[in-house]
């Protein structure tokens, strides 16, 4: 066994119920060093916990229990499920009203940012929050104009299947930040390299 194959062995036996050494080393068919040696790496990551049992005699036995964090490591449908969604939305009311449901949440998702940045934010710090949250974010001049570049697309499934109405996130997200008007120029979903964003001067 593979020690990768080890430790997500681990995660998978802990998903079902919280275990003790001897019972992972048991299921896992490796001696109890090893097995406490993995063990000692993913409390090290975040990603299990010790519980301690208290016994009717004797010391507190050990369990390990997953973290939240070790949730990332199992499939999830988050994709799928929301697709779902925005199909049900586009049949019922049409694809317009998902534009406007985007925009209205790139807004809102705004003002919770903007809290951090002390009201109207300045660019480069947009650019900032842009890449903490993992869109790989540029700041760029073109033909005179401020361009905001994003490399990664979050909700990239999405985008694919549903286009430029997903766009209108990002687009809002971005103009209530910096509380100015943004013209989308480029689009990942359109099949453009990135999602770029002009700034109104």
């Amino acid at each position: 066994m593979q020690i990768e194959d080890a430790r997500a062995e681990i995660l998978n036996l802990l998903k079902r119920r919280d275990a003790s050494v001897d019972e992972l080393s048991s299921e896992l068919g490796i001696s109890s060093t090893a097995t406490r040696q993995h063990l000692a790496i993913l409390e090290r990551d975040g990603l299990i916990k010790r519980i301690a049992v208290k016994e009717k005699m004797g010391r507190p036995k050990i369990f390990y229990s997953l973290t939240e964090s070790a949730e990332k490591f199992f499939p999830k449908a988050y994709s799928d499920f929301f697709k779902w969604i925005i199909r049900d939305i586009i049949e019922r009311e049409g694809a317009e009203r998902v534009r406007e449901m985007m925009a209205r949440l790139g807004a809102e998702q705004a003002s919770y940012y903007k809290e951090r940045l002390k009201g109207d934010g300045d660019v480069e710090s947009v650019v900032k929050l842009l890449n903490e949250r993992g869109s790989f974010a540029e700041l760029e001049q073109e033909d005179g104009k401020m361009i905001i570049k994003e490399y990664n697309c979050l909700i990239y499934e999405l985008a694919m299947e549903f286009g430029g109405m997903m766009c209108a996130f990002d687009q809002n997200f971005i103009g209530s930040l910096l509380n100015s008007s943004v013209e989308l120029k480029s689009s990942i979903a359109r099949g453009d390299r990135c999602c770029s964003f002009a700034l109104a001067v």
